[in-house]
């Protein structure tokens, strides 16, 4: 009985040795346990089904000989496959007091399953349920998180500033950072860093950065899954809304655009006779317009709205339009590249008009504004880098396109494609292939999306000899070189960790 003991523990050790790369995947999925699972069984259901198998016939079998060979190739096989979990940490591992709590029980979790006879095959399962048994057990957190969401509900009951809550598939940062620019031209206002957009995230900024002479608090409302946006408004509230995008975005969660449209839509809804803004040229924002009873601003850039722009012109080196409201009409200059940007500057325009800020103000801002990073942020070096790696959905892919078609020369992109799309995956990036037609050279990074690219740019009878594969964005560096000075390569996407 001891060699099954000590070969136990000796996998006990592999498991241990890997444990903080199952608590980074899990880290990477939000601590969403559907998601956790969907990333190891999309990728290597074959594998727990076979210890699964073993496990079930070492139940039965008490054979010596069977029971090591068998543990031996599992220990074999499980070597190649933790070692491959992630095979690049552009995202590291966090380590918070939250993933050391959930380390501290993972441990006593395995350990204990070691004392087990077929713990071998065992273990090999608990690696894999540990962080989600850790978290369910991990009372400390619950009641920390509790208390910690509490505590900047208080504030906000205590101060008392407005809050402005932003939505949307896409721009939501970007619209929170150019309205944060305008309003601070005239009152104490602060905006939640880099992407906080959960209960946790905006509860820490608050807690941490909110005073008694904040007059504007500016957030971004996130969402994965249906009634997030509400457990958002209910939880810190809202006075006025912005509803920027509606897309079909994080489908492996929400399932199909209509669920996005639901979730998104929440905001409006909670706001009711409060002010809300849409961009009604997206199809579903307007929709949202529609339906909205009480205060409420259309922005556009494709019609009379509102508040609209026209005489849209648009160069490598910035953007000119004139926008429209009550009556009036300025002329607007931006170093901003991407039509979506001038969306998203009149979005945030509309509301600092409501609140009284200068139009003279507001232009100025708009023209000393600079791209928020790795979305459609322009890098000038031997060649010009489009860098529009932070996210993509088919409509933002579209936006960066249009743009890359007015810079001069030779023109490449490198993309893995578009992700999180669930059933639709293949037909949007289908879309994608087709929509590069006209650029001179592709990069397709990864295997996720390439079947569906090529698809795309085969019907377009694109040159294959331009069709470039690279395994990531690191080995696709190589390609650059076909690129002569002042040429442009567009980064649209990049994949997460979790994503390779």
């Amino acid at each position: 009985m001891s060699i099954f003991y000590t070969l136990n523990a000796v996998f006990l050790i592999l498991n241990l040795i890997f444990l903080q790369k199952f608590l980074h995947i899990y880290q990477l999925k939000d601590y969403n346990n559907t998601r956790y699972f969907k990333y190891f069984f999309d990728k290597k259901i074959i594998f727990y089904l076979l210890i699964f198998i073993v496990f079930m016939v070492q139940l039965f079998v008490n054979n010596l000989i069977f029971y090591t060979v068998t543990n031996v190739g599992i220990f074999i096989i499980s070597i190649i496959f933790y070692t491959h979990l992630i095979k690049a940490n552009k995202t590291p591992l966090h380590l918070t007091g939250k993933i050391k709590r959930l380390f501290i029980i993972s441990t006593i979790i395995l350990v204990c399953t070691s004392f087990i006879k077929v713990g071998f095959c065992l273990i090999s399962f608990m690696s894999l349920l540990s962080p989600i048994l850790a978290n369910i057990t991990n009372i400390y957190d619950k009641i920390k998180n509790h208390r910690y969401i509490k505590s900047a509900q208080n504030k906000l009951k205590i101060y008392a500033p407005k809050i402005i809550a932003i939505t949307g598939s896409n721009g939501k940062t970007s619209v929170k950072n150019i309205l944060l620019q305008m309003l601070k031209t005239k009152y104490k206002t602060i905006a939640s860093p880099a992407s906080y957009n959960t209960p946790l995230g905006i509860s820490k900024f608050l807690n941490e950065e909110l005073t008694k002479d904040h007059e504007y608090i500016i957030l971004e409302y996130g969402a994965r899954h249906k009634k997030d946006v509400k457990k958002l408004c209910r939880t810190f509230g809202a006075d006025y809304g912005i509803l920027t995008t509606i897309a079909p975005q994080h489908l492996e969660s929400f399932h199909n655009i209509e669920n996005i449209y639901l979730t998104k839509n929440e905001l409006v809804k909670y706001l009711q006779n409060k002010l809300c803004i849409f961009n009604i040229d997206n199809i579903y924002c307007r929709r949202s317009y529609l339906e909205k009873e009480g205060e409420k601003i259309s922005v556009s850039i494709h019609e009379k709205a509102d508040i609209f722009a026209k005489n849209l012109k648009i160069s490598s080196i910035n953007m000119k339009f004139n926008m429209f409201f009550n009556q009036f009409n300025k002329k607007i200059t931006t170093n901003l590249l991407g039509r979506h940007n001038i969306t998203n500057i009149l979005l945030a325009s509309a509301l600092a008009l409501h609140l009284n800020i200068d139009i003279e103000e507001i232009a100025k801002t708009i023209s000393s504004l600079q791209p928020t990073e790795h979305r459609l942020q322009l890098i000038k070096s031997r060649i010009n880098i489009i860098d529009d790696s932070y996210n993509c959905s088919l409509a933002s892919a579209e936006e960066a396109l249009y743009t890359l078609s007015h810079f001069e020369g030779k023109k490449m992109i490198a993309t893995p494609g578009i992700i999180e799309c669930g059933n639709m995956s293949y037909e949007i990036n289908f879309r994608l292939g087709v929509m590069m037609k006209n650029f001179d050279y592709i990069i397709v990074i990864g295997k996720q999306n390439k079947k569906a690219i090529l698809d795309g740019l085969k019907t377009q009878k694109f040159d294959d000899k331009k069709i470039l594969l690279a395994e990531n964005l690191e080995s696709s560096k190589k390609y650059f070189s076909l690129l002569a000075d002042g040429d442009t390569l567009l980064l649209l996407n990049d994949l997460p960790d979790d994503y390779h």
